[in-house]
């Protein structure tokens, strides 16, 4: 039950939570008494996660940070309504997102010829006029389009720059991963304990079943970043489209 003691010894689960309302899935990631949002795609989004406190008694400031698996419109167009909503989250990105923000690089571009196949997925998805509806009352930030890509326009500021091989703010029992290849600035979220991985759009579940995305800037590159992943041992995945899947049995399911 909520609030009984654990039994000495005892280690406490560190749920992951699914939060609907976006063409991205967004999660909230508990870790001890913080909680983590990752990929909140549209205000909407943004606004279930407040319902998602208010619901539970929980206190805003137990939020501590929220941050993307890579910078498409669809996993940070809500994060001003969030910051809105939650004023002590900080705004934590992965280091490549940092020289988008500073106008060093721009957004990676993806073959004209992969987006016939992207929006046949988007079609596919559940409640896609919902969503497209969310879309329009959230940031236009985050656009893979020539004209677009250097269009940045927020309002909140990054606090803080998350960096492989370094602890992740407020989530002492989880890593950063780099995954370039769908972006250059793709990560994963991993926690060895729960066996539990976030993939971002490294791969997907948007088939029915767990496979690496082919729609990426870099084929090649996700390619290694998936041959990085898979010594992980993985049971939990929660992807950035599609259903989270449980008690895989390791990456080797997955196909490319």
């Amino acid at each position: 039950m909520p609030g009984t003691p654990l039994a000495e010894g005892v280690e406490r689960s560190m749920p992951v939570h699914s939060i609907r309302d976006g063409y991205a899935n967004t999660y909230l990631i508990e870790d001890g008494d913080s909680y983590a949002a990752v990929d909140v795609g549209t205000a909407v989004a943004a606004n279930r996660i407040a319902q998602y406190f208010h619901r539970r008694s929980l206190n805003t400031s137990r939020l501590k940070l929220v941050t993307a698996t890579h910078f498409h419109i669809d996993h940070v167009a809500g994060i001003s309504r969030l910051v809105g909503l939650f004023p002590e989250v900080e705004v934590c990105f992965f280091r490549s997102v940092d020289e988008y923000l500073k106008r060093k690089t721009k957004l990676c571009l993806i073959r004209p010829s992969l987006w016939l196949k992207a929006l046949t997925v988007f079609m596919a998805l559940d409640a896609h006029v919902k969503n497209t509806a969310a879309a329009l009352v959230s940031d236009k930030v985050g656009i893979p389009l020539p004209v677009l890509r250097t269009w940045l326009p927020s309002r909140y500021h990054a606090t803080c720059t998350l960096c492989e091989g370094q602890p992740v703010p407020y989530l002492p029992h989880w890593e950063l991963i780099a995954t370039p290849g769908h972006t250059t600035d793709s990560i994963c979220f991993y926690n060895s304990r729960e066996k539990t991985l976030l993939t971002g759009d490294t791969i997907l579940t948007t088939s029915g079943r767990c496979e690496l995305n082919s729609f990426c800037c870099d084929p090649a590159a996700i390619r290694r970043s998936f041959q990085k992943l898979l010594p992980l041992k993985v049971a939990n995945i929660y992807p950035g489209h599609g259903n989270p899947h449980h008690n895989i049995g390791g990456l080797g399911v997955i196909g490319q």
